[in-house]
C-alpha cells in the first residue's frame, strides 16, 4: 500500500504483482513488494524521493536482461524504467536517451535520422540505462566508447562524465551508487540511411548464432587470459544441468532455463563455478547480478 499523496508516485506504482519471470529474459523469479514503472524524469524522482524517505530498498530494473531473481522475489522495491523511454537530438554529434529506451528504438532512431556509429548494439536486449550501468557492448566493442554523459538521481541530479563513469570491463562507477539512471548521452556521426540499416542487419545476423531459449547472455566474465566459454567447454560442462536449467550445447557461457526455477539456474552457476576450479584452477566471475535471497 503506498501512502502517499504525490500523484505522479500514485501513477507510477503498479496495482498489480510485479513479477521477476515476466519481467527478466531468464524467465524466473518471485514478485516484489512493490514496483513502479515511472513515466517521466519527475515521476522517477518523486519515487526515489519517496522511497529514500520511507527507508525501503530497492533495485533499478531495465530490460532484466542480465540479472536473476530469487524465487522468493524480494522484499522491496523495483522501479523499472521501460517506461522512461525516448531519444532526442542534443547537439550536431550527440543524442540524449531516456534510460528505458530499448536499443532497438534508439537504432531506429538513428537509422531514420542518419545517425551513425552505434550499430553494434544492434540485437542487445536491453535498455540505455543497463547498458551503461553494465558496459555493455557487442563484438569487443562497449558502449564506454561512445558514452558522453550519463544522467543520474540519488537525491540530486548528477551528470557524470564519460571520464567519471570510471568504466571497465562490465563495470561503471553507477553500480557503486544507490541511484536511479534517468538518461545517457551518446555521440554519434553523419552518416547515410541505408549504409546504417545494412550495418544493422549484418550485427543482427551475426548474433543470430547465438543459443535460443531464456537466458541473461553470458554468464561469467571474460579476462584478457581467457574465454570463459572455452574454459567451460574444455572443462567438459556442456549439457551440464540442474532441473531443466542447462549448460548451452551451443555456447558453454550461456545457461538456458527451460522452465526451471531461479534456485535450480543459481545452482548450476554454482557447480559450474566449482567443477571449473576443481579442474583448472580458474575462479569465474559472474556478470548476472542476483536480486533477493537465494
Amino acid at each position: 500500500m503506498i501512502e502517499n499523496n504525490n500523484p505522479e508516485i500514485a501513477e507510477s506504482a503498479l496495482a498489480t504483482p510485479f513479477v521477476f519471470a515476466e519481467h527478466t529474459t531468464y524467465k524466473c523469479g518471485g514478485a516484489a513488494k512493490l514496483a513502479f514503472m515511472p513515466e517521466t524524469v519527475n515521476g522517477a524522482v518523486a519515487v526515489y524521493d519517496y522511497l529514500a524517505s520511507e527507508k525501503i530498498p530497492f533495485v533499478m530494473l531495465g530490460n532484466g536482461s542480465n540479472v536473476l531473481a530469487s524465487d522468493s522475489g524480494f522484499d522491496g522495491a523495483v522501479i523499472c524504467t521501460k517506461r522512461l523511454a525516448g531519444v532526442y537530438r542534443t547537439a550536431a554529434d550527440k543524442i540524449f536517451c531516456r534510460a528505458g529506451t530499448m536499443v532497438g528504438a534508439l537504432l531506429k532512431y538513428c537509422a531514420d535520422n542518419c545517425f551513425g556509429g552505434l550499430e553494434y548494439l544492434a540485437g542487445i536486449p536491453a535498455t540505455c540505462g543497463g547498458l551503461a550501468y553494465m558496459n555493455g557492448g557487442a563484438a569487443g566493442k562497449y558502449v564506454s566508447d561512445d558514452v558522453v554523459m550519463v544522467k543520474l538521481y540519488d537525491g540530486k541530479i548528477r551528470n557524470f562524465s564519460n571520464k567519471t563513469c570510471n568504466f571497465g570491463y562490465k563495470y561503471s562507477t553507477m553500480q557503486d551508487i544507490n541511484g536511479l539512471i534517468l538518461g545517457v548521452e551518446f555521440k554519434i556521426c553523419p552518416k547515410p540511411r541505408e549504409e546504417i540499416k545494412r550495418n544493422i542487419a549484418e550485427v543482427i545476423a551475426s548474433r543470430s548464432r547465438l543459443p535460443k531459449g531464456a537466458s541473461c547472455g553470458c554468464v561469467f566474465k571474460n579476462t584478457p587470459d581467457y574465454s570463459a566459454g572455452k574454459v567451460i567447454d574444455g572443462a567438459g560442462l556442456k549439457g551440464l544441468s540442474v532441473g531443466k536449467a542447462e549448460v548451452s550445447r551451443d555456447h558453454a557461457n550461456f545457461i538456458i532455463n527451460a522452465g526451471s526455477s531461479s534456485g535450480d539456474v543459481r545452482a548450476l552457476i554454482e557447480e559450474v563455478k566449482q567443477k571449473v576450479a576443481r579442474r583448472t584452477g580458474i575462479k569465474l566471475e559472474e556478470e548476472v547480478v542476483y536480486i533477493g535471497d537465494f
